[in-house]
């Protein structure tokens, strides 16, 4: 007993110390000493810092894990744990259940576990992987078996633990789960199995997609989002803030960190890039004889002011688009664009264009494209990619937009269409940017210059002919 109340005694004194030291350490940091460490020592220095916290945090979860046994009660008239933590130790509710959980696991099923930790030779990522592969893998078996099988697949990770990271112990626990419960991994297979699924919902002006995958169907989406975004950087078809720097070395750590956090956003592009191809393609089939598109509607007498209608197949209300959206999808897309004229339809040569349609529905596009095969084809002579000065999106990728907008009398021949990537179409249409004719042949890739928004108290300045030769 006396032992114990030393030991305690001492293990107060060294966190009082402890928290000085760390508080002291802050101070130093904040005065520039770990700025002035020499380059040879960061590696060094970093390692040591990390491995102090281990320690630390093993005891955190395990003081949280009596904690929430403990029949004292919490200070300042708090009755939750979680949300003691939450208010008195500054964390969000999802890192005080991740010390709740695992002070509660690792006290009450891998104590082992938990001394190894505590002693720093762990990490808290390899502790997890460690508690709760072992826990995955011996949830089914009957209770007689599942503590001897607990503690000896236990033993055999902690082993491993001191060559393999927290993902290779997760792999090595789902292999563990194999041997010990064949049966329960089959039907773990199975209940991801059914539980895949995909949830759209609309949050303010776009849609959140979330859903579960098994790991076989996350692996064939993630192998044909890598074919599309690594062939996009091997032929250089992506716009210019997207591209490596030139002359960089794709495997430099630098250029990897940076397509890595690009990646969401190219994997986003990618897959609605996919869907459009399977359905121009015509493979997915045909509804009533059509291939299916997406429809957008528009009235042409409000057409400029209150713009028109995107119908989802699985929304029973259509969502609202602005007019400069419906602008840029009329040019060319895979949608249906149904436009039709009302009792007032502004301009007389908006009014004559519908008297020459003769029909409540002035225009239906897309079933044939607005451009035609051979335009399409002269265009990408003209413009081999993206009209926008820099861009290396193929034209095959681009939108042909209308400078003078269709709605506005514009005609769909080669002198008043330009390619634009997906990027720089909204930047024409949503952005306020601008395109004008300075060259003197509308054949030539050389013809439009494109005129920024202009800024207050300045001219919009042009960038054209010359800025596209030096981007190309």
């Amino acid at each position: 007993m006396d032992q114990a109340r030393t030991s305690t005694a001492e293990a107060l004194r060294l966190l009082a110390s402890l928290a000085r030291d760390a508080k002291r350490l802050g101070e130093l940091a904040q005065d520039g000493a770990l700025d002035d460490l020499p380059e040879a020592c960061l590696a060094e220095t970093a390692l040591a810092l990390a491995g102090i916290g281990e320690p630390v945090a093993a005891c955190t979860t395990a003081v949280v894990g009596r904690l929430m046994t403990s029949s004292a009660p919490l200070p300042d008239g708090h009755v939750s744990v979680s949300r003691f933590l939450q208010a008195e130790a500054r964390v969000s509710s999802g890192t005080a259940g991740r010390w709740i959980a695992a002070g509660r696991s690792l006290s009450e099923d891998f104590p082992e576990t938990r001394s190894v930790w505590m002693s720093g030779a762990i990490t808290g990522d390899q502790a997890r992987a460690i508690s709760e592969g072992v826990a995955r893998a011996v949830k089914s078996l009957p209770i007689g078996a599942k503590e001897a099988c607990r503690a000896e697949g236990e033993s055999f990770l902690l082993d491993l633990a001191e060559r393999l990271g927290p993902d290779e112990l997760r792999a090595a626990a789902k292999h563990l789960r194999f041997v010990l419960d064949p049966d329960g991994a089959d039907a773990d297979e199975i209940e991801a199995h059914t539980a895949r699924q995909l949830v759209f919902t609309r949050v303010g002006d776009g849609v959140e997609v979330r859903g579960f995958l098994t790991a076989e169907a996350a692996a064939l989406i993630q192998t044909a989002l890598d074919q599309v975004v690594e062939g996009w950087y091997r032929r250089g078809e992506l716009p210019e803030e997207d591209r490596d720097p030139e002359g960089s070395d794709a495997d430099d750590p630098k250029v990897q960190r940076a397509r890595r956090l690009r990646r969401p956003r190219l994997d986003a592009l990618a897959l609605a890039y996919l869907a459009g191809q399977a359905l121009e393609s015509g493979s997915l089939g045909t509804r009533g004889g059509v291939v299916p598109r997406v429809t957008v509607t528009t009235d042409l007498a409000t057409l400029e002011t209150l713009g028109g209608s995107l119908h989802g197949p699985r929304s029973e209300s259509p969502e609202p688009m602005a007019p400069s959206s419906v602008q840029r999808i009329l040019c060319d897309a895979s949608v249906v664009t149904v436009i039709t004229g009302g009792p007032n339809c502004g301009s007389a040569e908006k009014q004559g264009l519908l008297r020459d349609a003769s029909r409540s529905v002035l225009y239906v596009g897309r079933e044939q494209r607005t451009v035609t095969p051979r335009q399409r084809a002269a265009l990408s002579v003209m413009h081999p990619h993206c009209a926008f000065p820099g861009c290396r999106v193929p034209v095959a990728r681009s939108h042909i937009h209308h400078v003078q907008h269709w709605t506005d009398g514009g005609l769909t021949d080669l002198d008043n269409l330009v390619p634009l990537c997906h990027a720089h179409h909204h930047l024409v249409h949503e952005g306020g940017w601008r395109i004008v004719a300075t060259g003197r042949d509308p054949h030539r890739g050389d013809y439009w210059t494109f005129v920024p928004p202009p800024r207050p108290g300045h001219g919009p300045p042009l960038v054209g002919a010359e800025e596209r030769r030096r981007g190309q």
